[in-house]
């Protein structure tokens, strides 16, 4: 009778401690999620920022350098890399197609704060003249297209070619205020021209830039739209590039780490 008392406690006590091992510690994990992405956040922003400010450059930087040529080519490349390598991690770790999107998210704000610290505060120049650009439009179709396809190729071809065109639209509602023409000094220049007259930078020749230099204008001399050809082409090679960074130089290496230990 003892016996069957003392295994009667033992399988409720393994039944109580049952229930409290599978208790779905919702919180918790609600808060270390919370805490995760959060601080994720300054170093996929950072890190994407970094990435553009390498390949794009002044390009991007100032509002009469954001012209038709090489702005449309060099940023969408540059912004795809780090988009694409979160892209790669959270859909492998949890089938969520939201790397883009998350990476365009943190790049906003750190961006757009930087450039007011850096340039609003030290410098006083206008936001309005080096306001940086943004990708979450084109990162959300970007992951749509990941979503519907289940496919990196597919996604590297198809979505490529969206994120470049997505990126162009949602930026080009920006600069267009900026295109218009005004009489500046008996010449007739666009607002951003005029901009980047009043606001003195330092230059070397090297970054003078000659506008509207190039053999773009053989295609019918319509520069703007051959660039966005070529410039969706290039983020192709982006997006790969991307791809590597997140197999080889983040998920490898937590696989090698924990097969070894």
């Amino acid at each position: 009778m003892t016996t069957t008392e003392e295994q009667l406690e033992q399988a409720q006590q393994f039944e109580r401690l049952k229930v409290l091992v599978d208790k779905p510690y919702r919180y918790i994990d609600r808060k270390w999620d919370a805490v995760f992405w959060v601080s994720a956040a300054f170093i996929v922003g950072a890190a994407c920022d970094i990435t553009k400010l390498l390949f794009a450059g002044d390009w991007d930087f100032w509002t009469d350098w954001k012209d038709r040529i090489w702005w449309p080519i060099l940023t969408p490349f540059a912004l795809v890399i780090i988009g694409s390598a979160l892209q790669y991690i959270q859909w492998l770790a949890w089938r969520m197609p939201t790397g883009m999107t998350y990476t365009a998210i943190c790049l906003w704000p750190l961006a757009t704060l930087g450039r007011w610290v850096q340039w609003g505060n030290f410098v006083h120049y206008p936001m309005n003249f080096v306001w940086p650009t943004t990708m979450v439009p084109a990162g959300i179709f970007a992951d749509w297209v990941l979503f519907k396809t289940k496919s990196f190729i597919l996604t590297s071809v198809v979505g490529s070619a969206v994120f470049a065109f997505g990126w162009w639209v949602s930026n080009y509602v920006m600069i267009a205020p900026y295109l218009q023409p005004a009489q500046w000094m008996d010449r007739i220049l666009t607002v951003s021209d005029i901009q980047g007259i009043e606001f003195i930078r330092s230059q070397t020749p090297e970054y003078l830039r000659i506008v509207e230099h190039g053999t773009l204008r053989s295609f019918l001399g319509e520069t703007q739209y051959v660039s966005l050809v070529f410039g969706a082409t290039v983020t192709i090679a982006g997006y790969w590039i991307g791809q590597f960074i997140g197999r080889m130089l983040a998920i490898w290496p937590i696989g090698r780490f924990m097969k070894k230990w």
